[in-house]
């Protein structure tokens, strides 16, 4: 349900899944010399997703607010050998949006792709929601994808070639969670802003996608979670048993953006573990 932001928390349990993805001989190089923004990469499922990009062959323009968090990213890409710029910058400004763009193309020479994951959350009702923290929420987590989006259709229009967008929604795209109103606006907004452009730029040949995790193993949870029985809780909403790692939405990703998805466009896929499907056994209440 909630997913993002926050340095170098769950990392172990992110380099198991990439070793157990690795015997199983699962890199094939389907993003090969691609070029590929993902914002919020400086933890979670944006440190994922950057780090499979790299992986899969991508070359990747990593974007935080964070410089320490994007360069600590930096690094872990550069170690395992692949070809990374980081750009710190503020989604939520339509300049940063500009110059995360240009500096792609100054640096990569073009643009193939772009992952709008970069989001924050704040725990509040309606009633004491300031109208500041409201506009920081929605700011980061629509006013980005948009701002973002923009300027990457405006590059693809140049290039001539199309384009892929993929945006991190929710499953509070959905359902509506207690405590976390603009959150739960936010998300809803990004699933129908995907589903918009999507219907816009198919003729161009952009396509534009949004996955829909349930409860990811980020630190934007790592509060909640911090309690056992909480943990434990979260656990049983999803029939699969476990919350998800970032790694395993990170793979989502990779599909939208490679060929295999190239009839994929509009689409909301969810990754929740069965989270959505209903009440789970797991609850041991049925």
């Amino acid at each position: 349900m909630r997913a993002a932001a926050s340095p170098a928390a769950g990392w172990t349990k992110l380099k198991w899944f990439q070793a157990q993805y690795h015997r199983a001989g699962g890199v094939h190089m389907r993003l090969k010399d691609l070029v590929v923004i993902v914002t919020g990469a400086g933890s979670g499922i944006g440190r994922a997703t950057a780090l499979r990009f790299a992986q899969e062959g991508a070359r990747v323009v990593l974007v935080d607010r964070n410089e320490a968090w994007g360069a600590t990213t930096l690094s872990l890409v550069n170690a395992e050998g692949g070809d990374a710029h980081l750009v710190v910058a503020d989604v939520s400004r339509g300049s940063d949006a500009s110059r995360i763009v240009d500096e792609t193309v100054r640096v990569f020479g073009r643009l193939d792709a772009l992952i709008n994951n970069a989001a924050v959350l704040v725990p509040k009702a309606v009633p004491e929601l300031s109208e500041e923290e409201w506009d920081f929420v929605l700011g980061v987590n629509l006013k980005g994808v948009f701002l973002c989006s923009r300027q990457a259709i405006l590059c693809f229009r140049r290039q001539g070639r199309g384009g892929t967008i993929v945006n991190m929604a929710s499953v509070n795209s959905f359902y509506a969670e207690g405590g976390i109103a603009a959150y739960c606006a936010a998300k809803g907004g990004v699933q129908q802003l995907t589903r918009a452009m999507a219907i816009d730029h198919s003729s161009e040949g952009i396509r534009v996608n949004c996955i829909c995790p349930g409860w990811i193993d980020t630190p934007i949870n790592a509060g909640y979670f911090a309690d056992p029985a909480a943990r434990a809780f979260a656990d049983k909403l999803h029939a699969i048993g476990r919350i998800g790692q970032p790694a395993e939405v990170a793979a989502v990703a990779v599909f939208l953006v490679s060929s295999d998805a190239s009839f994929v466009t509009g689409a909301s896929i969810v990754a929740d573990g069965g989270f959505s499907a209903g009440l789970s056994t797991q609850l041991g209440i049925m």
